[in-house]
């Protein structure tokens, strides 16, 4: 009996709580701008949420996240200039955020900045190769490789068409 109410009690069967009241995160002062890019990309905060919560749940945050031998909650260092962020998350998400700010020993403010750290670091990583990208693109493709391209231009559909492999002589 008491089993079975304890699993009432704690499963959400995906569904959210709409009278949920407001959460507060406190964000640092060197990912504001960041979040609020975000936020307009996403509408609003508790999508962002929501995403950096289903990104991160897909991958091995354990790599990311030290696990503490102590059962200390660690919150953020008053130093940075902590910014406040009202909203009504998704009780689901807010509920796995909790769970693992425990398991993590950290604040559901510092796992929100810390995840939305990543991203930034990702974004930007991506931001590089796509620049990358371009600057190759913008290289100058010596004149003899297209008239190897066109004068071969037969045998490379059929390649193509046979899905062999194959390499392009330039010379």
């Amino acid at each position: 009996m008491q089993k079975n109410h304890l699993n009432i009690f704690t499963e959400f069967k995906g569904k959210s709580k709409k009278d949920t009241g407001p959460s507060d995160l406190l964000i640092p002062t060197y990912l504001d701008a960041f979040i609020q890019k975000q936020i307009k990309k996403h509408k609003n905060l508790k999508n962002y949420f929501h995403y950096l919560i289903l990104k991160f749940q897909k991958r091995n945050p354990f790599s990311k996240f030290p696990d503490t031998a102590f059962r200390k909650t660690l919150y953020q260092p008053k130093c940075l200039r902590l910014i406040r962020y009202s909203f009504r998350p998704d009780y689901q998400d807010w509920y796995e955020a909790k769970f693992a700010g425990f398991y993590f020993g950290i604040s559901v403010c510092r796992l929100f900045s810390r995840l939305a750290d990543l991203d930034r670091e990702e974004d930007s990583q991506s931001k590089n190769l796509e620049d990358e990208l371009i600057k190759l693109r913008k290289q100058e493709v010596p004149l003899h490789f297209y008239f190897t391209i066109f004068s071969n231009q037969k045998l490379i559909l059929k390649k193509i068409l046979y899905e062999k492999n194959f390499e392009l002589n330039s010379a």
